[in-house]
């Protein structure tokens, strides 16, 4: 089944020519994008067809795979659906309790597979299913259409599989000795692509040209390396380039682009659909003047569908070095629509696409009111139990994202006169009708006046622009990427001192260890009134000598009585 205006012709030609090579009938359908859908259904009915392939991209979009599930297990000869899909990484490798059956596998890593199996890399001696035991393979690309699944098959057949990949290496293996009837997957912090060469004997890479070939003196000696294209490799596989400047200008042109322990300040571009209504380039006009000087416009049309193909916004984000993205359209669908964008790596992170109000929308021009001076840092006010939910939803992803897109820079110190800026955001409790809770958006000028004390009277002025939104289509991180994007360079982080602590306000609070104290060594102060006159040492002493004198007298009386009744006795 062909749809798609390029090379329909040249694909029918070669389809044309299969029953000829392998001595089956072969029926071409070309059909429009919008009647795939309903062929599919039909064609799942008809009885005379024993097999259905559908040559993918149609619309380059979570689409394509609806349709791939539409398919009919009996007759899915590519392995696309979710039956496959499960018993592939499962390792479950019939459908069928006899084991007549076998499940089938996606077309590009069996073939890879059976290339392997012809350069005598599997281990014939071996029993079915553990013959790649001992051997180490490195797969560079994990998209989820040959790199992954190929990873998958290599570590069920008993391989120890390296899949590296921009957002890191991971290890796919069954374990010490193959013990685990499928693969496990494990993260290999601080591993890269010349860790994974050196323990490597297969290779398995796409090589699209000159730059992004594997240097052959990393691969260890008597390696197997295939050049094999797997998927599409554009720009975010630059990890196997190996650019060298050709002068100063480009050398320091390449500094710029690499990694910092401090990065700059985000920069925000703009952009347009081929609709777009006057509102929302009004909203785009105000947003773009509270965020200057870090902030890029453009006015031209652009015709981008960001949840279809990400594509223009990733070359527009590395373009102008920008990892933050507004893009404004208008459909009848969708109307007003502003969909925020986070980059991380050239490649799109996540998105929010959020609609005006239009009956509630005001642009800056509307506020008569004094506007604040170009580039502060504004404070960020977010209210509402929707923003504070412990479970991720579009309100916490709204959160994340506005407050990425209005802190500004980082700064050390603050000065009082340069807060002058407040932006809050408020969610409402979800409606009684069941339509999820508008944000809020409100821009506040803060004034300080005389209040005759130490401390300031503030007031708070509106100053526009004002904006409802009401939540529409999002995309969250995948785990991976967001584990590399939250990951902080080493040496960032302060190093902890022993028995400092820092409170809620901010102080640094200290703890003393003191040994034990003899209080019979400690020195206090003599004072005047505690030391011994003359006069009273002299009167102490005859006191003393007055009761030696009394007690020797009472010994002598007591001797004289003993005697005496001695004598009677």
């Amino acid at each position: 089944m062909l749809t798609g205006p390029t090379k329909l012709a040249q694909k029918s030609e070669i389809v044309r020519a299969y029953p000829v090579a392998f001595g089956f009938g072969f029926v071409v359908r070309e059909v429009d994008r919008e009647e795939v859908e309903g062929q599919i259904l039909a064609t799942n009915q008809d009885g005379s067809v024993d097999g259905i392939i559908v040559y993918y991209p149609i619309f380059g979009s979570r689409q394509d795979q609806y349709l791939q599930q539409l398919i009919d297990v009996g007759k899915d000869v590519e392995g696309l659906s979710h039956q496959y899909i499960f018993n592939m990484y499962q390792n479950i490798r019939f459908l069928d309790e006899g084991e007549l059956q076998k499940s089938i596998l996606p077309c590009t890593p069996l073939a890879i597979v059976k290339i392997l199996e012809y350069l005598n890399v599997y281990n014939s001696i071996l029993p079915y299913g553990n013959r790649l035991f001992g051997h180490s393979i490195t797969v560079v690309n994990r998209s989820e259409v040959v790199g992954r699944p190929l990873a998958a098959l290599l570590a069920n057949d008993g391989a120890s599989v390296y899949s590296v990949d921009i957002t890191g290496v991971q290890q796919f293996t069954r374990g010490e000795g193959i013990k685990k009837r499928r693969h496990e997957v494990m993260d290999m912090e601080g591993w890269t692509l010349e860790t994974c060469l050196t323990h490597s004997d297969v290779v398995i890479s796409g090589v699209p040209g000159e730059a992004f070939k594997i240097p052959t003196s990393l691969l260890k000696e008597g390696a197997f390396a295939s050049a094999v294209l797997l998927g599409r490799v554009n720009q975010q596989y630059g990890m196997l380039r190996q650019i060298k400047p050709k002068n100063a200008r480009s050398k320091r042109a390449l500094a710029k682009k690499e990694p910092l322990a401090h990065e700059n300040t985000k920069t925000v571009l703009l952009l347009r659909g081929t609709t777009c209504s006057s509102l929302v380039q009004d909203l785009l006009s105000d947003i773009n003047a509270l965020k200057r000087p870090f902030s890029i416009r453009f006015t031209k049309k652009n015709e981008i569908h960001p949840f279809e193909d990400a594509s223009s916004l990733e070359f527009f984000s590395l373009k102008n070095d920008a990892s933050l993205l507004l893009f404004g359209s208008h459909s009848k669908k969708r109307p007003h629509c502003m969909t925020w964008v986070r980059c991380f790596g050239g490649q799109v992170l996540d998105m929010l696409e959020v609609y005006v109000v239009k009956g509630t929308a005001r642009t800056l021009a509307q506020f008569k009111s004094e506007k604040c001076k170009v580039g502060l840092k504004p404070l960020l006010s977010f209210s509402g139990a929707q923003f504070e939910s412990p479970l991720a939803s579009q309100y916490t992803l709204a959160k994340s994202i506005f407050t990425d897109f209005f802190r500004g820079g980082e700064s050390a110190t603050v000065d009082v006169e340069g807060l002058q800026l407040m932006i809050s955001f408020t969610a409402a409790e979800d409606a009684h009708d069941g339509s999820p809770a508008m944000i809020q958006m409100r821009c506040w000028r803060i004034i300080t006046k005389r209040s005759g004390q130490r401390v300031p009277r503030v007031e708070v002025e509106e100053m526009g622009p004002r904006i409802d939104f009401v939540v529409g289509r999002s995309k969250e991180a995948e785990a991976s990427a967001w584990k590399e994007a939250m990951k902080k360079p080493k040496g960032v982080e302060a190093k902890p001192k022993k028995n400092i602590e820092t409170d809620i306000v901010g102080d640094k609070i200290g703890r003393i260890h003191l040994g034990k104290q003899d209080l019979t060594e400690l020195q206090t102060r003599k004072m005047k009134g505690l030391k011994r006159g003359r006069e009273a040492a002299a009167g102490a002493e005859e006191v003393a000598d007055e009761e030696a004198v009394i007690s020797e007298g009472e010994g002598n009386a007591t001797d004289d009585l003993e005697a005496k009744r001695q004598r009677i006795a």
